[in-house]
């Protein structure tokens, strides 16, 4: 949604004094040293002159004010934030199109605080800015006061926020006072003496009255600036014998207003009023719209020079507001049924004129949450408008199901995890109540860890296209079951409900189903070996950052992603900038983004040779709900196979107590190779082979390609399928070739070494030409160890190892423990690529370390 202009000029327009107004001198001079503070504080009761005082200071002095007014819909940090922008646009500069445009997209509360430096950096320049935020009072929720809290902590010594409120407002501004950088303008200091309350009935509101009648009005107002028009306003229709007879003390403001003022209206005004008092601002295409039947001119300048409280906050369009003291008199004379019929038309109103925000903002009032959620998702495109959710009671959200689902979306992008769950738990009670809502199960696997992957279930394609349900629902919905059976390595199958979310026309504006349908493509692409494709996603990716810079989600998803790419490659420095990167950006509640941050952490430090760190963050990941099924960490727990653990023992457990259909490929890998390590050669074989033929049907690369590799190490001893070994490797580099996926040659290191060194398997001469670079690609990468240094104690292992000893005797001789001795053997093995002491010493020879 693109803010009106009559919203801009509403919220952020320095409001005109009116005509003839008095100068405060004394205040003034208050004011006159504003730039040694950071925050001013006018703190006064309704028509107590605070407006007037600040607006008429920035007049006198020609400051570079920007002015924001406050009010119920601003109490919410989107809306807040959103209004901060458009008033200190021209402050920005064409930095401000780039902060705009993630608002207009996505704007995640963990991502506020990187916000708010990029402003802040930008505000520190050298000008002296002022920001106004009028009617401070109505800003109580506690994030946003966080926000406002760090925002003023980090001002420069250049930026001056002046706050106009009530009451003394909820954020803290101890340590500014302690500092002395905070001007106080209290209540009783905005009273007005008596000769400025003189002065302001003749000069400023026009009155024509003898001395002791002014002297008159003025007693009975004390001083109150807002006592002083209500008297004036009633004077203007009375005698002088009458005047003398008004009493304003200790009469409550409501029955002054009605019996002194409201009373001696036309029908046709007071008609007027009530109808516009719901209105927080109007002119009169907005009064043509919602009123017609009034003679908009005519009324309001009519009420206009009898001094009522009405204010004119943008002379050049005409825009108008009520004076609070006056507008929350006349709401209270409304009756309750006809208010709801006016703010209804009132939504009608402002959606015509693509005020949104507004238009929502009437139909709650009114309590037409179905209106409103319909308003919400017809422009869903616009996310900041589902931070209404807030105000939208649960059992209402509920009998909206593509309002359910797509809200719980917008918590887990702005990571409010506790919301969304909050919401997930309501979709699953209500699921008897409404059929439909069966199709949101399983989705907390976005938002929780506790989710169990082997217990979900995948709805057909077929089936989400029979739903009754908005296009936008049915693609987050897509997403939720690509996710699922990606996890199951039914790739062409995910591949299959992704297209058919680019094939919905809304979803090419709704930035949120782009990034995530991206995100699960690419890990799909990935798992696929198609490494090319997956770098041409990463470099549109690279566009989207460049856009939307200052987006952490979006960042730290790039490089998590690309780390894996990296991996394939066995780009190992580009690998670590990524994660470092990554690291960097990471949002401190993104539960599924540090998850996959660690997973790839763990892979590259077992790929590094650093095997007791991967250990470590390996047991972390175990702990996971998501992850106590073993059988879906399998790509991890492949580089600790080898070694006896509790680990590997439940994951047996595991995948031999899993169906079958939701046995993954990296699974079965995983159970092939402990098969064969436990000498059931022919068991190994028939999983593999099944593996294998899955893959080929399917053109799956990357699982030919270790399936492959896993095969021949299975028979490679078997001296009659030297042509089949052969055969299996030229397979390999075929389907490796083209996306330079050198990883499984890597892991399989032991085994492609000797089909690249044993005469027997020479398969060079059958090989194409881009095929034989990347077979000398391989044999570079496994035979240079450059990146990978044993340690001194290390090496003093190894030596000891060559030499024969046992454990306990490297530990004597080494005065180390048995379990250390352990650990330095599996970094041995990790760092070396190999899996038992004959291989480790043969490897350190050959490296000329022993």
């Amino acid at each position: 949604m693109k803010d009106t202009p009559l919203l801009i000029y509403t919220r952020l327009k320095v409001p005109e004094p009116r005509k003839d107004y008095i100068i405060r001198e004394d205040l003034f001079l208050k004011l006159e040293k504003i730039d040694d503070y950071k925050v001013v504080l006018i703190k006064g009761g309704a028509g107590t002159g605070k407006t007037t005082l600040v607006s008429s200071f920035i007049k006198k002095k020609d400051l570079n004010a920007k002015w924001i007014s406050l009010d119920e819909s601003s109490n919410n940090v989107f809306s807040f934030w959103n209004y901060m922008l458009e008033a200190l646009g021209d402050v920005l500069g064409r930095d401000k199109d780039e902060i705009k445009a993630i608002y207009d997209s996505n704007m995640q509360k963990d991502n506020l605080q990187m916000f708010l430096v990029a402003i802040l950096n930008l505000l520190d320049i050298n000008e002296d800015i002022y920001i106004v935020l009028e009617d401070f009072y109505y800003i109580k929720e506690k994030f946003l006061i966080e926000t406002i809290n760090f925002f003023i902590k980090n001002l420069s010594l250049n930026v001056h926020l002046i706050i106009i409120t009530r009451e003394s407002p909820d954020i803290y501004l101890g340590s500014i006072s302690m500092e002395g950088r905070l001007l106080s303008i209290e209540d009783n200091e905005l009273n007005l003496s008596r000769t400025l309350g003189i002065s302001f009935l003749k000069d400023t509101l026009k009155l024509d009255f003898r001395e002791d009648i002014l002297n008159y009005i003025y007693e009975l107002s004390e001083g109150w600036i807002g006592g002083l028009q209500l008297i004036a306003s009633s004077a203007n229709i009375k005698s002088e014998k009458e005047i003398f007879k008004l009493n304003f003390k200790n009469r409550v403001i409501e029955e002054y207003i009605n019996k002194e003022i409201y009373e001696f209206f036309s029908e046709e005004e007071k008609e007027f009023l009530l109808e516009t008092s719901i209105l927080s601002y109007f002119n009169e295409d907005i009064c043509k719209r919602f009123i017609p039947q009034f003679n908009f001119r005519g009324i309001l300048y009519s009420l206009v020079n009898r001094n009522t409280l009405i204010s004119c906050v943008n002379e050049e369009f005409e825009i108008y507001r009520y004076h609070n003291i006056l507008r929350e008199y006349l709401e209270e004379k409304v009756d309750r049924d006809k208010k709801i019929k006016a703010h209804i038309r009132a939504s009608s109103v402002f959606k015509d004129l693509g005020d949104y925000s507004e238009a929502i903002n009437h139909l709650l009032l009114a309590g037409d949450y179905e209106e409103a959620m319909e308003t919400i998702l017809e422009h869903s495109r616009s996310l900041n408008l589902f931070s209404y959710i807030e105000r939208i009671p649960k059992e209402f959200i509920i009998k909206n199901p593509d309002f359910a689902y797509q809200s719980f979306f917008y918590y887990y992008a702005n990571l409010e995890v506790d919301k969304g769950s909050e919401l997930y738990d309501l979709i699953i009670r209500n699921m008897n109540t409404s059929p439909i809502l069966e199709a949101f199960k399983f989705s907390n696997m976005f938002i929780e860890d506790n989710f169990k992957l082997n217990e979900i279930e995948v709805m057909p394609l077929a089936e989400i296209d029979k739903l009754k349900l908005k296009d936008s629902t049915k693609a987050y919905l897509l997403l939720k079951e690509a996710s699922f059976l990606y996890v199951q390595s039914k790739y062409n199958e995910a591949l299959d409900f992704l297209e058919k979310i680019d094939n919905y026309s809304i979803t090419k504006d709704n930035f949120y189903i782009q990034f995530f349908s991206f995100s699960v493509k690419s890990q799909v692409l990935e798992d696929m070996g198609e490494v090319n494709k997956t770098f041409e996603l990463y470099e549109g990716m690279k566009e989207m950052i460049l856009t939307y810079k200052r987006l952490p989600m979006l960042t730290v998803s790039f490089y998590i992603g690309i780390t894996g790419m990296y991996l394939k490659r066995m780009e190992l420095e580009k690998a670590k900038i990524s994660l470092s990167e990554a690291y960097k950006y990471m949002p401190n509640e993104a539960v599924t983004m540090n998850r996959g941050y660690r997973y790839n952490l763990c892979e590259y430090k077992f790929i590094i040779g650093e095997t007791e760190e991967a250990i470590k963050i390996l047991e972390e990941l175990i702990k996971l709900e998501s992850y106590k099924n073993y059988v879906f960490i399998s790509p991890l727990l492949k580089y600790i196979y080898k070694f006896e653990n509790e680990i590997i023992k439940d994951f047996i457990s595991g995948y031999e107590k899993q169906q079958e259909e939701r046995k993954s490929l990296d699974s079965k890998l995983l159970y092939g190779s402990i098969l064969f390590k436990k000498g059931k050669k022919e068991e190994a074989l028939e999983l593999v082979n099944e593996v294998l033929r899955y893959s080929r049907k399917r053109k799956i690369k990357l699982k030919m390609v270790q399936g492959s590799l896993l095969k021949i190490s299975i028979i490679i001893e078997d001296l009659e399928k030297n042509r089949e070994v052969k055969n299996l490797f030229i397979e390999a580099l075929h389907y490796s070739y083209e996306n330079k996926i050198l990883q499984p040659y890597f892991f399989e290191k032991d085994i492609v070494n000797r089909l690249t060194t044993e005469g027997r398997f020479n398969i060079i001469s059958e090989l194409t030409n881009k095929e034989k670079l990347h077979y000398e690609e391989i044999i570079n990468i496994i035979r240079t160890k450059d990146d990978i240094i044993l340690s001194q104690r290390e090496i003093d292992v190894l030596k000891e190892i060559a030499k024969g000893s046992t454990n306990k005797e490297i530990g004597e001789n080494l005065f180390i423990s048995i379990s250390t001795v352990k650990t330095h053997i599996i970094n041995i093995y990790g760092k070396l690529q190999v899996s038992n002491r004959v291989s480790a010493v043969e490897e350190g020879k050959r490296l000329k370390m022993i």
